[in-house]
């Protein structure tokens, strides 16, 4: 199969960037050929290079509103800078995880690793940059879950979103406003939306956390443990109108 043209690629971005709905299901065929291009111009073999290409694909999709580019080499060159982007995330990561981190014993007391205290109301709050890295370790494996399950770009996508506010509320803790702010849409996303959204993607954040107990043993399994207990248990509220909610949470 040849190779995807920068010509090509453009006319794609430029469609997708002025489409109205761009996660329609009618623009899948766009989606698929620019994600054939980032797996065609970044090739790599490993999963840190995996990693690197839906990470840029995920935030093209998020960001093909802002794009300004006016020609075919402009386009290219803005998604060959996301994509070193991401790259260099992952330099970062890999030289300083809190996750991992985190999941040491802090004390020489029996018990769990440190990031049990997610699910524990009277403990020490973790650091937010542990439950930042936590968030995005649970993401990860999210979408690599959702690889093997959804053949749709554009709906893989909507439940990444939708595990995101699940983990940023029930995880993290982020108010109404945080994580509207943080999913980035390219629109504004209602209170009632982002409710559904975090409900919704309870199921798809379990997905991610069963492909990461098959990988793993020991300490990270009562993480995962603790993790699936949270994004189970349902708000008390749940199904309630929403003026019987507390103003401004999900």
């Amino acid at each position: 199969m040849a190779g995807l043209t920068i010509e090509r690629l453009f006319e794609h971005l430029a469609a997708l960037r002025d489409a109205p709905d761009r996660l329609a299901p009618v623009h899948d065929a766009r989606w698929r050929e620019v994600a054939r291009w980032i797996e065609q111009t970044f090739a790599g073999a490993g999963p840190e290079a995996e990693d690197a290409r839906q990470e840029t694909l995920f935030s093209v999709v998020r960001y093909i509103a802002t794009m300004q580019a006016d020609t075919p080499k402009a386009a290219a060159k803005w998604v060959s800078t996301i994509h070193k982007h991401k790259r260099v995330d992952q330099l970062r990561r890999r030289r300083s995880d809190p996750v991992r981190e985190a999941l040491r014993y802090e004390t020489g007391e029996e018990g769990l690793a440190s990031l049990e205290r997610v699910g524990d109301d009277g403990a020490r709050p973790l650091a937010p940059e542990v439950l930042d890295g936590l968030v995005a370790l649970v993401l990860e494996h999210t979408h690599h879950a959702l690889d093997a399950t959804c053949p749709s770009a554009t709906v893989r996508q909507l439940r990444r979103l939708q595990a995101q506010a699940t983990l940023l509320r029930v995880v993290a803790d982020w108010s109404a406003d945080e994580i509207a702010r943080a999913l980035d849409y390219g629109e504004p996303i209602g209170p009632d939306r982002l409710y559904k959204w975090i409900e919704r993607g309870r199921a798809t954040v379990l997905l991610g956390l069963d492909r990461w107990a098959a990988e793993v043993h020991g300490d990270e399994l009562e993480v995962i443990t603790v993790l699936r207990e949270l994004v189970t248990e349902r708000r008390a509220d749940a199904g309630r109108p929403r003026p019987s909610r507390r103003k401004g949470e999900p």
